[in-house]
């Protein structure tokens, strides 16, 4: 039965085409600029990729380990020597693959599944974490969820509650100027049966869509979590064009209710809108 990592990639992939999926591809970077999660990573690593990796496929071959110039072992060495861990020479525990099926769909390079889309996303979102919370001056104790690939059946519950909250986050966040349009909310309700959702998934999406807009439970889910508070701000930026005062007010409300400080706030924004 598909879960929330599965709905979330189902969602994300019926956006694509639109802005949503600009604003992941200006994240991620691409072959023709470097910016978005490779400038953020470049950052995250002592400023070293700057424009030389040679875009996206640059940037992923040296995150699997292929070629990174520091001889750290790609990834997941830099993340662990960050950390004060000991990682050792290999991607390990990082979550490479669903963010490389992500990029790939978006880029035109192959087509990924709804669950490796929903974790490329929960990736790409942890990254985007673990990048700002370091300019700020957090040292994250853990790689977020969803940056960390599941390896236990525990780690795979606390990936579908990570993902459930981002849900929760994106649909409020399309809710913040007003109500989700209700063709919109059928053709959603649609998907899921398509896909199979099972019927908490399915009640639980059908309730956040036709539900009052509510942040209490997110803060609530990502109390004494700045990995997982700055992830849902992220996704929240992500879901929403923030072109209305009603989306500036709700997200500016979103951040102080979160905890997230304005250098880790500014930092998400400047990947996601630049």
């Amino acid at each position: 039965m598909a879960g929330f990592t599965d709905v979330l990639g189902s969602l994300l992939e019926s956006q694509l085409s639109g802005n949503a999926g600009e604003k992941l591809k200006r994240t991620l970077g691409n072959a023709e600029q470097s910016g978005g999660l490779e400038e953020m990573l470049g950052q995250l690593m002592g400023g070293t990729q700057g424009g030389s990796a040679g875009g996206l496929a640059g940037m992923l071959g040296q995150l699997m380990g292929g070629g990174s110039s520091s001889g750290s072992g790609g990834l997941g060495g830099m993340l662990g020597q960050l950390m004060g861990g000991s990682k050792g020479s290999s991607a390990g525990g990082l979550n490479m693959g669903a963010l490389e099926a992500l990029a790939g769909q978006l880029l035109g390079g192959g087509r990924a599944s709804s669950r490796d889309l929903g974790g490329g996303l929960m990736a790409m979102l942890g990254s985007l974490a673990m990048g700002a919370l370091t300019q700020g001056g957090h040292k994250p104790q853990r790689l977020p969820v969803g940056l960390r690939k599941p390896e236990t059946p525990e780690e795979e519950q606390e990936l579908e509650s990570a993902a459930q909250v981002i849900l929760m986050a994106m649909i409020n966040a399309a809710k913040a100027d007003g109500r989700i349009d209700p063709e919109e909310a059928e053709r959603i309700v649609g998907q899921l049966d398509k896909m199979g959702a099972d019927k908490e998934v399915r009640d639980f999406v059908f309730r956040e869509m036709a539900g009052p807009l509510e942040m209490r439970p997110m803060v609530e889910a990502a109390r004494n979590n700045p990995e997982l508070a700055a992830q849902v701000y992220a996704a929240s930026l992500l879901a929403v064009e923030v072109d209305t005062a009603a989306e500036n007010r709700y997200l500016q409300e979103l951040q102080r209710a979160l905890g997230i400080s304005p250098q880790v706030a500014e930092h998400i924004e400047r990947q996601i809108r630049a």
